[in-house]
C-alpha cells in the first residue's frame, strides 16, 4: 500500500489500528503487510489468468468484486464489498457514501458500454480501458486495493482479447497519478496514452 492508509476517512469504522489496517492475520507491521499484499497480488494474477484460459469470463462488476475478494480475502473482512466510509486522498473526495449506489449504477453502465469487441483497434481498446479505469477511480468502491484491482481487471480484459498484459511501467508513476487526477474530470486522453504505450498484441 505504500503508507499506513492510502486514504483519509470520515469515521472510526475505517478499521485502522496503530497506523495499520486491521487484518485477519493480526499483522502490526506495515512493511510485512505490504509484502504480503504483493505476494497475494501475484497469486491473484496467476489464478485469474489460468481461469480465463479455461473459460469465458463476463467482465462485469460482479467479476471485478470477485477479483478484489480473491486478492485481499486472506487479509481483510470487507473485501469484495462496497465501502461504508467516505474516503479521500490528497484533497480528492471519491464518490460520497450517500451517492455511491447511483455512482455504482453509472459505473456498471460504463462497463457495459465499453466492452471490448473484435473490431476494436488498439487505440479504441486503450480509450475504452481508460474510461473504465477513470470511472472506477472516481467511484473507488472498496476500502483499499482499488488501483491494483482495476489494473488487474483491465489486464485480464486485454489478455482475453488477444493482447499481452499491459506494461503499466512504460510511463512513470507520477505520470500515472496525474492521469488519474485528470480522469476524475472525465479527461481520458492522458490515461489512454499510458495504456496505449503499454499495450501489445500477442504474437
Amino acid at each position: 500500500m505504500g503508507e499506513p492508509s492510502r486514504y483519509s476517512v470520515t469515521d472510526g469504522r475505517a478499521g485502522i489500528e496503530n497506523g495499520v489496517l486491521k487484518n485477519k492475520l493480526h499483522i502490526k507491521d506495515q512493511k510485512k503487510l505490504e509484502d504480503l499484499e504483493t505476494l497475494l497480488l501475484s497469486d491473484t494474477y496467476s489464478h485469474f489468468l489460468t481461469l480465463i484460459e479455461k473459460r469465458t469470463v463476463t467482465f462485469d462488476f460482479a467479476f471485478l468484486c470477485s477479483v478484489h475478494k480473491f486478492f485481499l480475502g486472506t487479509l481483510y473482512l470487507w473485501v469484495g464489498k462496497i465501502r461504508s466510509v467516505d474516503i479521500s486522498k490528497n484533497d480528492v473526495l471519491f464518490a460520497p457514501i450517500k451517492f455511491i449506489d447511483q455512482s455504482l449504477k453509472t459505473f456498471q453502465i460504463v462497463l457495459h458500454n465499453n466492452r471490448l469487441v473484435p473490431t476494436d483497434n488498439k487505440r479504441h481498446v486503450a480509450l475504452k480501458l481508460a474510461i473504465i479505469h477513470n470511472e472506477f477511480n472516481s467511484l473507488h468502491p472498496f476500502r483499499e486495493g482499488n488501483g491494483r484491482t482495476i489494473r488487474l481487471f483491465l489486464d485480464l480484459m486485454v489478455v482475453s482479447n488477444g493482447y499481452n498484459l499491459i506494461d503499466w511501467s512504460r510511463r512513470s508513476h507520477m505520470t500515472y497519478l496525474r492521469a488519474c487526477v485528470k480522469g476524475l474530470s472525465a479527461e481520458h486522453s492522458a490515461m489512454t496514452r499510458i495504456i496505449l504505450a503499454g499495450l501489445t498484441k500477442k504474437n
